[in-house]
């Protein structure tokens, strides 16, 4: 059994170093890149080791960037102060706009008149 083992531990050994000598050498005319290239590739990456020395900015954000970029996000808390949906009496052809390029809609680009009508049972009752 040690003989095997020493077999395989040689063999391994040999493999490795064919290996190593059909590596292909580093042409001569390939781009070593300088110390800048470097740095401004690794800019702003945590495992740099100049990321301890970046430069950090002293502008604290304000009330109104932070709520400017929550907008929207229903994890804001502000979320639920959002207005809501215009109140005019175009509500319904505004709605139907959006809806007229769906793929659910049967005639695209002619407006989404019978899915509107199909959502709206006001529109159906009156229709008949």
């Amino acid at each position: 059994m040690c003989s095997n083992l020493r077999l395989s531990l040689a063999t391994a050994l040999a493999l490795s170093a064919a290996t190593v000598a059909r590596a292909d050498p580093i042409p001569a005319g390939s781009h070593n890149p300088t110390n800048e290239e470097i740095d401004a590739a690794e800019t702003g990456d945590p495992d740099s080791i100049d990321y301890a020395n970046r430069q950090i900015s002293s502008h604290s954000a304000t009330n109104a960037e932070i709520n400017g970029a929550e907008t929207g996000n229903p994890d804001s808390p502000n979320y639920r102060n959002r207005p809501g949906p215009g109140s005019d009496r175009n509500w319904k052809a505004e709605w139907q706009a959006l809806d007229a390029d769906l793929p659910a809609n049967p005639q695209p680009g002619k407006g989404a008149v019978g899915a509107a009508s199909a959502r709206d049972p006001a529109a159906t009752s009156s229709a008949k």
